[in-house]
């Protein structure tokens, strides 16, 4: 693996610890002379202050961290990382319903009943990241009740499932970064759309207005992108940096898959099942088509996915989700495809 994610450009964000805030800390950033910079350390120490006004996040956050213990434990029994995760009754009972479910397959008549049969069954590594992706998802879905935001929590689950399953497909040994990753990509752009909607309206403007991509837009709005604010509280939840890695975005698609390194290929994935999942839930079917065909030949190069397996990926991700939406208690009711 790669070491930690590139620097931090315009905003020393590492001047910030999350975790040795409080709800009645106030986020001091390093002065800066420039207006731009000026303006830019505003907005964040804005954004950053109402995070830490919020319980909810907070709360959730310390939840969050406790599932990277589970995400760290590489090298201690199945037992130790069960406990962890039996700490969490409602997280438990979701676990073991998901895997009983046609969701990882069908293994038994009689079912699984216990993480540590799970584990067996299904692989410790596979119940460290379902265990995961299901309190990261929760987490983003149960903060808020702002409709794009819960479209965004879903669609990082979507994400999860691609990358996942196109993990798979590659046979890759050292994949269990991608689902959490996947998840996590545009987690930088759900914060500010959560805590700062005046600002995550801006940086819209600015994309439709100026003809940027987003993480221009971001920057220039900001001060940084939405990628590296979502890195950085992704490192501040001490978030393996393999995982932290994977979430930086892709910015050529010339490469050829045999050129890619591990920690690219990951980064590519990841990219890739960001893509697919900005198709619209709502746009008509040949418009899909169209959408997918395009994303397909930008990374034909790098991860040589045809138009219609990424048709399959995309359709075969949101059926997974709607077929098992009670276990996942996701209202699906106003998504479609």
């Amino acid at each position: 693996m790669t070491g930690p994610a590139t620097p931090h450009e315009g905003i020393e964000l590492d001047a910030i610890d999350l975790s040795k805030m409080t709800n009645h800390s106030t986020v001091q950033l390093p002065k800066k002379q420039n207006t731009d910079k000026e303006r830019h350390k505003k907005l964040l120490t804005g954004i950053f202050n109402k995070i830490l006004d919020n319980k909810s996040f907070f709360s959730s956050s310390v939840q969050i961290k406790d599932i990277n213990e589970i995400l760290q434990m590489k090298y201690s029994s199945a037992s130790d990382i069960a406990d962890v995760i039996l700490k969490d009754v409602a997280l438990t009972t979701k676990l073991l319903r998901l895997v009983n479910s046609s969701f990882y397959g069908q293994f038994s008549n009689n079912g699984i009943s216990t993480v540590s049969e799970a584990m067996i069954i299904l692989g410790t590594e596979e119940i460290k990241l379902a265990a995961a992706s299901l309190k990261i998802y929760e987490f983003m879905h149960d903060i808020t009740n702002i409709k794009i935001l819960k479209e965004k929590g879903l669609k990082a689950l979507q994400r999860s499932i691609i990358a996942r399953q196109i993990a798979i497909d590659e046979g890759l040994k050292d994949s269990e970064s991608i689902q959490i990753s996947a998840m996590l990509y545009d987690f930088g752009e759900y914060m500010v759309a959560l805590f700062s909607p005046q600002v995550f309206i801006n940086i819209e403007i600015c994309i439709d207005e100026e003809n940027l991509s987003r993480e221009q837009a971001s920057k220039s709005i900001m001060g940084i992108s939405y990628s590296e604010l979502g890195r950085f509280v992704a490192s501040k939840w001490n978030l393996p940096s393999s995982i932290i890695n994977a979430m930086i975005p892709v910015t050529t698609y010339s490469k050829k898959k045999n050129q890619l390194s591990i920690d690219d290929l990951q980064r590519y994935i990841c990219a890739f099942s960001n893509d697919l999942c900005n198709t619209g839930f709502s746009m008509e079917e040949n418009a899909i088509s169209k959408n997918i065909l395009l994303i397909s030949r930008n990374y034909s190069h790098s991860l040589e996915i045809s138009t219609s397996d990424s048709i399959k990926l995309f359709k075969s991700s949101w059926e997974k989700i709607t077929k098992h939406a009670a276990i996942l208690e996701i209202d699906t009711k106003n998504q479609k495809i």
